[in-house]
């Protein structure tokens, strides 16, 4: 009896023991686990298109470093990134193709040239399937507009296109919600003011929803209520229309309604943060406000003496980054603030040309 009452504090004290180990930590899946892959788009017809690499704490960057590990250029216009599991998708667009490689090391795995012709964006939309927005031909020889535009559908365990489904001209972002995937429509030389509901189960387009002309950018709010900012036709076309915000409903795939931003500005990026839609506009960042009857901005933050030309807005974790085109002609930037704490500015990092998009990368 002794032995076994002498047993049971033992084994508590074992257990407590136990319990109080810190777990392991887990080591680096790679050279680029713990950050941030910046796309830089580089310049039209330049083949100068690079990756940079920023850490998590923003202690270290390291630039090009596709090239460094594969010995290779990306290519000529690297236009967004997307990432499934270990790997990374990195999408050119004058190339007419996608590198696949390993997201932790940056080793290049494969490309997808096959039924891909100038690819836009790419999004998951079930395990192991994803599909890319692509614009086709784009012109003909007397730059008028080819509409040959697709999506292509994607088995990313094997990074083969498996179909392709028509859509109507100038495919651009995607969000998938709810077993459906909402393509922007804005056109090329033509404008278009369109939002394609697509099942990527049966592979079809069931309809298109009217919005502003030329939407640029789409988020959902925590409600899961779908906007949509519609730039509008510039000055400089002849055909100048306004910036809109649109609420679409996904449950109805129906919009609710379509509101005037401006008549005479056209912002592209809208983000959603904190409870609270914002765009950048003239430089700054403000607080959009959309109901049936108005819509309302106010200024938040005061970019301008960061930023020249912003050329793509991401929102990860309680950051935002903020990329910079600069004059086009020289490396750009990437501005990072805190969503957390009024958008103070938490660092500055050069990069290559034009950075157009910020990848979260652990």
């Amino acid at each position: 009896m002794k032995i076994k009452k002498l047993a049971l504090p033992a084994l508590l004290i074992a257990l407590t023991f136990a319990s109080c180990k810190k777990p392991k930590p887990v080591p680096p899946r790679g050279d680029y686990d713990g950050g941030y892959l910046v796309l830089n788009e580089g310049q039209f017809m330049h083949d100068n298109a690079s990756l940079s690499f920023l850490k998590k704490d923003f202690s270290e960057q390291e630039d090009s470093v596709y090239y460094k590990t594969n010995n290779e250029n990306i290519g000529d216009v690297g236009q967004s990134l997307f990432a499934e599991g270990n790997k990374l998708y990195i999408l050119v667009n004058n190339s007419n193709k996608i590198i696949v490689a390993n997201r932790w090391k940056m080793e290049k795995l494969g490309e997808m040239a096959s039924l891909i012709k100038s690819p836009r964006y790419m999004t998951k939309v079930s395990d192991g399937k994803a599909v890319v927005s692509n614009w086709g031909e784009v012109f003909d020889s007397n730059w008028q507009d080819v509409e040959d535009d697709f999506l292509a559908f994607v088995n990313t365990d094997s990074d083969v296109v498996t179909d392709t489904v028509h859509i109507d001209l100038g495919p651009g972002k995607m969000l998938y919600l709810n077993g459906n995937l909402y393509v922007l429509i804005s056109g090329v030389s033509q404008s278009r003011n369109e939002v394609a509901v697509v099942d990527p189960a049966s592979e079809s387009i069931q309809t298109y929803l009217t919005v502003g002309d030329r939407p640029s950018d789409i988020v959902k709010d925590s409600d899961d209520n779908l906007w949509v900012l519609s730039s509008g036709n510039a000055a400089w076309t002849g055909n100048e229309t306004p910036s809109t915000i649109s609420k679409i409903n996904p449950a109805t795939n129906q919009v609710e309604f379509t509101q005037v931003i401006a008549s005479d500005k056209h912002p592209q990026f809208l983000f959603y943060a904190n409870g609270q839609l914002y765009l950048i506009m003239d430089n700054k960042i403000k607080s959009l406000t959309a109901t049936a009857s108005s819509v309302s901005l106010s200024d938040v933050a005061d970019i301008s003496q960061d930023v020249t030309t912003v050329y793509g807005v991401n929102v990860i974790d309680d950051k935002l980054f903020v990329t910079d085109a600069v004059d086009y002609q020289q490396p750009g930037k990437v501005v990072v603030y805190d969503l957390n704490n009024n958008f103070a500015k938490t660092g500055t990092f050069v990069t290559g040309y034009l950075p157009n998009g910020v990848l979260k990368n652990y």
